[in-house]
């Protein structure tokens, strides 16, 4: 009896304790305590510090993959990381970035930034790099790689704005030409689908399933050569006397059809679309040459890149996104000519100037 009395006592004591509200609120504190601990001591390991450098492999040369450089530079600065850049002396080479990657897979580097311009080719070696090192892609994805996350845009809904865009320069319809690089590169794929989507769109899809106004020429491409691209232009403006609008996909490619309409005299007749953001294309904007522009950030490229890399060699993953196999994706803006005073300066409040 009296050992059921104090087992009784006990479990009466041990309720009471648990049904209290001050020891629910100290248990509460003390578990809360314990969990921001662990995090501070995660996330700050001191054996994990941010990598000596980094090697930042671009596309090409040019205002657009400088502008990149400027992003990555400043990211690299304010870490105190060595940046250490590539660039193909010829645009869109694969051969030639293969052999950069090639070296770089070998080197001291700490983690690695790629914009692949044959993403299929180029993703055995890009798993590779990511089993020693971090290895993120951005501007153009090599999504089915081993890379550790894609900085860049939704280059689909790229196209979209690209599309939405034409039917806006030619309300009436025409044919259309598209110029792009090559159609290997990933961003260059998922922006002509995009196209193709907008401009098929019926404005009354009970009358018709696709808009009969508009008729896509073909996708021409260059292979990073210019004196390609200003022969093709040449040839369509000649050869399509019902050519309304060309829309270029690089970045590369929207001076050089600028440039070549301004000498055929077929501004006013060829409405062009360009992609990114060059002084020269701003400049057309403004002039009336250039319809409008697809505005990316490259700059914030290069930028978010460097900064996921730093975070993957330290050990801090909390920036990569849950979803999407770190896929981070920036808006794109379209830019007609009352917008471009304003772009300007959002630009110009960098520091670097950002030219892309």
């Amino acid at each position: 009896m009296l050992a059921e009395a104090v087992t009784l006592f006990s479990t009466k004591r041990r309720f009471q304790m648990f049904s209290s509200k001050a020891f629910w609120a100290l248990t509460t504190i003390a578990i809360a305590a314990v969990l921001l601990y662990r995090s501070t001591v995660e996330w700050t390991d001191p054996k994990r510090p941010s990598p000596e450098s980094i090697a930042f492999i671009t596309g090409g040369e040019g205002p657009y993959w400088q502008a990149a450089i400027d992003g990555a530079t400043a990211a690299a600065d304010e870490r105190g990381i060595r940046l250490v850049v590539h660039q193909p002396k010829n645009s869109e080479d694969v051969a030639e970035q293969m052999q950069i990657l090639s070296v770089v897979s070998s080197s001291d580097v700490g983690a690695v930034a790629i914009s692949p311009v044959e993403p299929e080719r180029q993703a055995p070696l890009i798993t590779q790099i990511g089993v020693t090192k971090p290895i993120v892609t951005f501007d153009s994805d090599a999504a089915k790689s081993g890379r550790h996350g894609y900085i860049g845009t939704s280059n689909f809904s790229a196209g979209l704005v690209a599309g939405t865009l034409v039917k806006s320069a030619i309300p009436e319809g025409g044919e259309i030409a598209v110029l792009m690089a090559n159609k290997t590169k990933e961003n260059l794929i998922e922006r002509q689908g995009g196209i193709r989507t907008r401009i098929a769109e019926s404005p009354n899809p009970e009358e018709s399933p696709t808009d009969r106004r508009y008729k896509i020429l073909g996708f021409f491409t260059d292979e990073g050569d210019d004196a390609a691209c200003e022969k093709q232009i040449r040839d369509l403006v000649d050869g399509h006397p019902d050519l309304a609008c060309v829309v270029t996909l690089n970045s590369r490619q929207g001076p050089v059809v600028m440039r070549t309409l301004e000498d055929l005299g077929a501004t006013e007749r060829v409405k062009l679309i360009a992609f990114d953001t060059s002084d020269a294309i701003l400049d057309g904007i403004e002039a009336g040459t250039v319809y409008a522009a697809v505005a990316q950030d490259p700059y914030k490229y290069g930028y978010e890149a460097i900064s996921m890399l730093d975070s993957l060699c330290r050990g801090d993953e909390r920036q990569l996104p849950m979803v999407g196999r770190g896929a981070v994706h920036f808006s794109v803006e379209p830019l007609r000519q009352g917008d471009v005073e304003a772009f300007r300066k959002r630009t110009e409040s960098r520091h670097p100037v950002s030219k892309g």
